[in-house]
């Protein structure tokens, strides 16, 4: 195997390790409703999952940048869209939007992991080499 790959390998692992450590914290501040700690383990938990989707598209990623570098600058600025819609914890957008369909179907767990992980891979993929 290559050493990416096997860096790879080895960061992925510990990514998925701290998500197992951070994610019964943060359903147990969901139990107590404490909003500090829920706040600072959603954005740290999204972190980590953004992370993720970056670590899947790293022979990509190793790529583009071995060469000048360009913008897809549509693409991009939707994984901006993205990253504030998931990065933003659920409590604040259920506040603010309390009887919206697509809010409370984002506010499940499962969807902003899919999301985080589709932000990470997608703003991987908005770079490319220029020719």
């Amino acid at each position: 195997m290559k050493k990416t790959t096997v860096l790879s390998i080895i960061i992925g692992i510990i990514i998925l390790m701290l998500i197992g450590l951070i994610l019964p914290k943060y359903e147990e501040m969901l139990d107590f409703f404490n909003v500090k700690w829920i706040l600072i383990y959603s954005i740290l938990l999204s972190l980590l999952y953004f992370l993720f989707g970056i670590l899947i598209e790293t022979k990509r990623l190793i790529k583009v940048f071995s060469k000048k570098v360009r913008v897809n600058w549509l693409q991009f600025s939707f994984v901006v869209i993205l990253i504030l819609l998931v990065f933003v914890p659920t409590a604040y957008w259920l506040m603010l939007f309390p009887h919206n369909f697509l809010i409370s179907f984002i506010s499940k767990l499962e969807i902003q992991v899919i999301l985080n992980v589709l932000a990470g891979i997608l703003f991987v993929r908005s770079f490319y080499k220029e020719i």
